[in-house]
């Protein structure tokens, strides 16, 4: 079996060699980038992020973390509708990560605990679902939730 490659531009990282079977659809693309629907996920070693690259505009990078990494008890049930457009069939598909704003000032770097990005990492496809759930925000400061000195 020949894994077909394709080469992605990105701004941040140059040129990447990908294989077509790590391309994520997004049918809805993300909001606010709606037209673009092909990312790829790109992990740098040592680090807790992840970029969520655009396959079709390499400007277009999103900076992502595992939420389980910095609130151990976040949850949430994916709803039946969402379980079916992604083709999710068990636990052992889906993978869970939020977008990170990083700011200027670091200790600003806010998560986005609100608007979850899950993956079907079997299918390939992914969305951005808006969670309706008061225990979240979307900008939870990593920082800040992370020292249990720091001042507020």
């Amino acid at each position: 079996m020949v894994v077909q490659k394709s080469v992605v531009k990105s701004r941040v990282f140059g040129e990447l060699e990908v294989s077509e079977d790590s391309i994520i659809f997004f049918e809805d693309g993300i909001p606010a980038f709606e037209n673009l629907k092909k990312f790829v996920i790109v992990k740098e070693d040592e680090s807790p992020f992840y970029w969520l690259q655009s396959v079709e505009d390499k400007d277009i990078a999103f900076v992502l973390i595992n939420p389980f990494e910095i609130k151990p008890d976040y949850e949430f049930d994916i709803p039946d509708d969402i379980v079916k457009k992604l083709e999710i069939e068990s636990s052992q598909d889906v993978a869970v990560f939020c977008i990170v704003v990083i700011s200027e000032d670091v200790k600003q770097t806010r998560v986005n605990l609100k608007a979850p990005v899950i993956i079907n990492v079997n299918r390939r496809k992914g969305m951005q679902y808006l969670l309706d759930d008061e225990r979240y925000p979307i900008r939870y400061y990593l920082f800040e939730n992370l020292d249990p000195n720091s001042q507020k």
